[in-house]
């Protein structure tokens, strides 16, 4: 996931924490956290999302929400999804 993300949205510094994976481009943009079966992938928008595949949509600010989902497979690492971590990824351009 992270090497389409460096060669989709763009280049990105990994941090390693024992709870979670953190990517940053030019401010911290998505943490990853490993669940049993799944992986939690939260990010930031200027919007909530609107979709089936949101797990959770939480206000931070009346501009700002931290959107969750769930990746189960590699299939999941789509298209949308990767749209939206372009769109977190350039938020503050």
């Amino acid at each position: 996931m992270v090497e389409q993300i460096n060669n989709k949205v763009g280049k990105t510094q990994t941090i390693s924490l024992p709870c979670c994976i953190h990517l940053f481009g030019k401010y911290d943009f998505l943490a990853a956290l490993p669940k049993k079966d799944k992986l939690e992938i939260r990010f930031g928008l200027n919007r909530k999302l609107e979709s089936p595949r949101l797990a959770q949509s939480v206000p931070v600010s009346s501009k700002a929400f931290k959107n969750c989902i769930y990746v189960k497979s590699v299939g999941e690492i789509d298209r949308e999804l990767l749209g939206w971590l372009d769109e977190a990824y350039h938020l503050k351009d």
